[in-house]
């Protein structure tokens, strides 16, 4: 079982848009250390934190008001009962649910897995992950974002809600798909999404609540040539994108991005688009925001494609910071600038973001370094 898995207290609004100008289409790249020491964390129910060897309890920590993460410390038969798992969950600083069915050795692999037999198992959380033993009994799928961890099983049938929900399953890599012994297949009913809207995560458990559901503003949809405009955006009222139509000069002023979000794929992200594309998603243009200097409070915000004049501050609360760059019309790799220095609040941030891919880094003309913003 996990002892010490924690979540990150930042989670976010999402929002699914089509843009005119700079919107997704490239490959969306997020930091691997998605939790550092600094970060708030959230503490799992008490059943997961020791695990437990009761249905009830399982059934406890899996509902509305329960945790993102229960675990079982032995087999469980409960071949007569339905567990139900609902809610809308952040963990390991994703919108995440989890049934561990292990016990973890030093080394944090499995020493031992565990079987859940139950009647059925129903999902309507976001995000839900079986993790490295076995469920007995048919698994319904209701909600997006299932998937397996490790060597996870179903003994049974995984039966989806909607054709959509069995496409992205069979999309998953296949150290996320875990093993099935009987058919996948579809049953449609209704199916839980994460909706767009600013949330707060709770500190106990994970759970997320909405701070208000809503659509993209009109300065992140159609892009704005104003800062005023996209500093609104990216404000902790804002919105989870921010797109710019041509260069934007405010010198003497500072760019805050600031609240949690989740994005359009439903995970924590905040995005500055300073580019156009095509049909084809390729990058037709770029453009470059000269400020004062830009402070990063949100976690998970990518800069796209085109450029920052000016020092760029990630502060403590903005995991998983990195670059989007896509592709030209040429097939050449376009890559996002600041030209100025990129400080980060901690040696964990800075670490994390050495690890990323060369197509999740920034073009940095000055010094990349740990300094608290000023």
């Amino acid at each position: 079982m996990k002892k010490s898995k924690i979540i990150s207290l930042l989670a976010v609004s999402a929002l699914s848009v089509t843009f005119l100008t700079a919107c997704g289409g490239s490959d969306d790249k997020k930091a691997e250390d998605k939790t550092t020491d600094s970060a708030k964390t959230a503490e799992a129910f008490t059943g997961a934190t020791q695990g437990t060897d009761s249905f009830d309890t399982l059934s406890k920590g899996f509902a509305a008001n329960g945790a993102w993460l229960n675990a079982a410390t032995k087999d469980i038969d409960a071949s007569d009962k339905v567990l139900t798992v609902e809610g809308l969950f952040a963990g390991d600083g994703q919108v995440n649910r989890e049934l561990a069915l292990y016990k973890s050795g030093a080394d944090h692999k499995p020493e031992k897995t565990y079987t859940l037999t139950v009647k059925k198992l129903v999902v309507k959380s976001p995000g839900f992950a079986i993790a490295q033993g076995t469920v007995k009994g048919d698994v319904y799928v209701n909600a997006t974002g299932f998937k397996f961890e490790g060597t996870g099983k179903i003994d049974g049938n995984l039966i989806f809600a909607s054709e959509d929900l069995k496409t992205a399953y069979e999309a998953l890599d296949a150290a996320d798909k875990g093993s099935v012994t009987g058919e996948v297949k579809v049953e449609a009913s209704d199916v839980t999404a994460v909706k767009p809207g600013a949330i707060t995560v709770a500190t106990k458990g994970g759970a997320i609540s909405y701070d208000k559901v809503s659509d993209v503003k009109t300065g992140a949809t159609h892009g704005t040539e104003k800062f005023a405009d996209l500093a609104d955006t990216m404000g902790k009222d804002g919105a989870w994108l921010g797109a710019a139509t041509a260069d934007i000069d405010a010198a003497d002023k500072t760019l805050t991005i600031d609240g949690t979000f989740l994005g359009s794929k439903g995970e924590i992200a905040r995005k500055v688009g300073l580019y156009t594309q095509n049909d084809k998603h390729q990058v037709t243009k770029t453009f470059t925001v000269t400020a004062k200097k830009v402070v990063v409070n949100s976690p998970f915000t990518v800069i796209s494609n085109g450029g920052i004049k000016g020092d760029v501050y990630v502060t403590k609360s903005a995991i998983g910071f990195a670059a989007q760059n896509g592709k030209d019309v040429d097939g050449k790799q376009v890559t996002a600038k600041i030209d100025g220095n990129l400080y980060f609040a901690t040696q964990d941030q800075l670490d994390a973001y050495n690890k990323l891919d060369t197509t999740a880094k920034y073009d940095v003309t000055g010094k990349t370094e740990v300094k608290a913003a000023e």
